[in-house]
């Protein structure tokens, strides 16, 4: 039985929703009743009747009603896309599913009032299915399809299905809303694909978390907003589990919650979930909200309250001091702390340390962003440990003055990018020599020499006995400078080197 046909009489659409049944146009629609009757003399109406009329189809559309049939649409490039339009009945679930079709489009849905409800443009070369629920009884819906300018000659295959109950909306704007919080909510996958999509409002800068059992393991939850945001997605790809939870922390205004039973076959089992507000996150995201702490702290606590949560510190510190923060999870999942301008490290980072070169310094903890199936706010512990001052200076300003013919001197590679520089007075052709103990089975640390305005110097380097050895010909008579630097983390620590002036 064709499905699409020329748009129906006021009076044929009046009857087939009356009847609650699939009705067809026919190719030439019987004509309209004419003017209407009077109420007095009409036997089968009631003079107090408050029957609405019946929807009116937009001009140019053509009828669409459910049917198992495959529909094709000759769409020719030269001339308009094909407009359609249905009658919803609520409650009701609609799939619409396009065949493959190798050109490229976009499929639009609208409301009476013109409101976009869906849009989604298919990959060119794969069939897709659209997911539409919670529309309004007895309301028209327009699809309109449109394409580039270079698509054309080519037919659009698909199927209109009705596949019938569904308690809770697909899309964002049909939207169910989720009620009283704290208060479990029941839902059903009714048939593959669905989805139920829940709205609800929220406070600026509280966490919300929501927490389900499902029947079985395929399933997908996670939070979004209407510009199309998504948050703390988890699915059952990874984890073989029936629970699920995630949080997310809201900017304020409308969000929503999209649950989805992924199994192939509807069932009728429920799943259950309960959707709570946690309240403000204990400890700002941003640097400008990071929670103060005074200087000489030793610990601070907090929790990651959501997947993406982070936790900064606004630490007050001493300049030119070192200081090491670490950061423990309760549990297993691994913490992970940085530090403004902070030592590099390889993941996960347990600690940083760095060098503080004000009053106060940012240090921020946050997990390490692997989603659990079942999320839970984790507690976590800061603990802040003052190394000193540097031993050292790091430029040419502040390098430490090598004095004397020959020097042992001590020290220390606080962080990776810690580098000590010494200076040196120099007689030219004069020689000097460096030398520290060769590493056994890693790199040694790094040195180089340059002239006060930074130009490297010509210094070969050996490995001699048990030390490597530097040598060093002024070429000139004045101030060099020579560096150090750790290279690895394995060189981190204390190292010594030996300076000698040597004999011509």
């Amino acid at each position: 039985m064709p499905v699409l046909k020329r748009p129906l009489s006021a009076f044929m659409l009046g009857a087939c929703l009356f009847a609650l049944s699939a009705c067809d146009s026919k190719d030439d629609p019987t004509p309209d009743a004419g003017p209407g009757v009077d109420a007095g003399t009409d036997a089968g109406s009631d003079a107090g009747s408050t029957e609405q009329p019946p929807p009116v189809i937009p001009e140019g559309h053509t009828l669409l009603t459910p049917s198992p049939e495959r529909q094709t649409l000759a769409w020719d490039g030269a001339v308009k896309p094909p407009r359609l339009a249905f009658v919803a009945r609520s409650g009701r679930h609609y799939d619409f599913a396009a065949e493959a079709r190798q050109q490229g489009y976009v499929l639009t849905l609208r409301d009476a009032a013109g409101v976009t409800l869906d849009q989604f443009d298919p990959r060119p070369g794969f069939p897709f299915t659209w997911h539409w629920s919670g529309l309004t009884e007895g309301a028209v819906y327009t699809v309109e399809l449109s394409q580039g300018p270079s698509a054309a000659g080519e037919a659009w295959v698909f199927r209109f299905l009705d596949q019938g109950l569904d308690d809770h909306g697909d899309l964002p704007l049909t939207a169910s809303p989720w009620g009283a919080l704290e208060q479990p909510l029941t839902g059903l996958g009714e048939h593959s694909g669905e989805r139920d999509v829940l709205s609800f409002a929220t406070v600026a800068d509280h966490v919300y978390a929501i927490d389900c059992t499902f029947p079985a393991q395929d399933w997908q939850l996670y939070f979004f907003n209407l510009e199309g945001a998504n948050y703390s997605v988890v699915n059952s790809d990874a984890f073989a589990q029936t629970q699920a939870a995630t949080a997310f922390k809201s900017q304020g205004g409308l969000h929503l919650v999209s649950i989805q039973d992924l199994r192939p076959a509807p069932s009728s089992e429920t799943y259950s979930c309960v959707l709570r507000d946690k309240g403000l996150e204990d400890h700002g995201n941003l640097f400008n909200t990071g929670t103060q702490l005074p200087q000489g702290t030793t610990s601070a606590q907090g929790k990651l309250d959501y997947i993406e949560d982070v936790d900064v510190f606004d630490l007050g510190v001493l300049p030119g001091h070192f200081y090491r923060a670490s950061c423990t999870l309760e549990g297993p999942t691994p913490c992970n702390v940085h530090a403004e301008h902070g030592s590099d490290q390889t993941d996960p980072h347990p600690s940083v340390t760095f060098k503080a070169e004000q009053s106060r310094h940012f240090v921020w903890a946050q997990g390490d962003r692997v989603v659990p199936a079942r999320w839970t706010a984790l507690p976590y512990t800061l603990q802040f440990e003052d190394l000193g001052t540097d031993d050292h200076g790091d430029s040419t300003y502040t390098a430490t003055p090598l004095k004397g013919l020959s020097q042992t001197v001590q020290a220390r590679f606080f962080v990776l990018n810690d580098h000590d520089v010494f200076s040196f007075q120099t007689v030219e052709g004069q020689r000097y020599q460096f030398s520290s103990p060769w590493r056994e089975g890693q790199e040694q640390v790094f040195s180089f020499i340059t002239t006060e305005q930074g130009s490297a110097q010509v210094a070969p380097r050996t490995h001699v006995g048990s030390n490597w050895v530097q040598t060093f010909t002024a070429p000139a008579t004045g101030t060099y400078f020579v560096e150090f630097r750790a290279g690895i983390e394995a060189n981190l620590g204390d190292y010594t080197f030996q300076f000698e002036a040597l004999t011509p």
